[in-house]
């Protein structure tokens, strides 16, 4: 690889998109099939709480429009996930029984990268556009923000993303070791499932857990509460200097895994 990495791998997603664009409109329908289940979803979400709303003011101290807010925020980095990371995740244990991990290695690109964006989700681009919508109406209905929350918050939603794909790299260098991985991989499933509500709905024991141990409680409602406001100093400490961490370190524990590959004829 000569020149800037950056635009080196910035080019390359640009052809692997351009490529998984192609083999989308083979089969258009699949591909408004997966827009729409994702979209189904979404309005579950936001039915859900629409409706207890109804019957209370505040949830865990969240008003409906900050609450809103933060489905969006958490929308949108499920978006951007499933159109970078999550196809990829769910297919490391293919790529280890197939061999096509061999392919990645010998690759004149990083391995991790190749394993997480070598099949970019077409359909989750249009995920995308609802959720960046459902943000924006959610925000247009919420209280005035400060400036510098607005600053900050992109730079949250980075790191809420980053924690996900921490978690997913982590699992996923368990699963080029056990090889047979669907259950263990179900493990970040249920964890994200955590990080679908707020952090201030669990007890201080499981908000901790959410925070620190597991940081689920990082990939949209500590976000969320930088944009509204109401994160305390723990938060912005937490939510800008764990995420950066627990990548880094899941990148390397991830790359010493692949010393356990032993190739498709193991």
């Amino acid at each position: 690889m000569e020149g800037n990495p950056v635009l080196f791998y910035a080019r390359l997603w640009g052809v692997l998109f351009s490529q998984a664009l192609s083999r989308e409109m083979e089969y258009r329908l699949h591909l408004w099939l997966k827009f729409l289940i994702d979209v189904v979803w979404y309005g579950v979400q936001l039915g859900l709480f629409g409706v207890l709303y109804l019957h209370v003011p505040q949830i865990a101290g969240w008003s409906r429009e900050e609450m809103f807010v933060f489905l969006g925020t958490l929308f949108v980095v499920d978006a951007f996930n499933m159109l970078l990371f999550s196809t990829n995740f769910w297919r490391i244990p293919q790529y280890v029984l197939t061999g096509e991990l061999d392919f990645f290695l010998v690759k004149p690109a990083s391995t991790f990268w190749l394993v997480f964006l070598r099949y970019p989700n077409v359909a989750s681009l249009l995920n995308l556009l609802v959720a960046l919508a459902v943000l924006g109406y959610a925000l247009a209905q919420a209280p005035p923000l400060r400036w510098e929350a607005v600053v900050a918050y992109p730079v949250f939603l980075l790191n809420g993303l980053a924690c996900m794909l921490a978690f997913q790299a982590a699992i996923g260098a368990i699963a080029v070791r056990i090889l047979a991985a669907e259950g263990i991989q179900q493990t970040f499933h249920i964890l994200y499932q955590f990080g679908m509500k707020p952090d201030s709905i669990y007890t201080p024991l499981v908000r901790r857990l959410l925070l620190y141990a597991f940081p689920m409680g990082l990939v949209a409602s500590v976000p969320a509460q930088v944009l509204l406001g109401r994160a305390s100093w723990e938060l912005w400490v937490a939510g800008l200097g764990i995420p950066p961490v627990l990548l880094w370190a899941s990148i390397r524990f991830f790359s010493a895994s692949l010393r356990w590959y032993q190739g498709a004829s193991a």
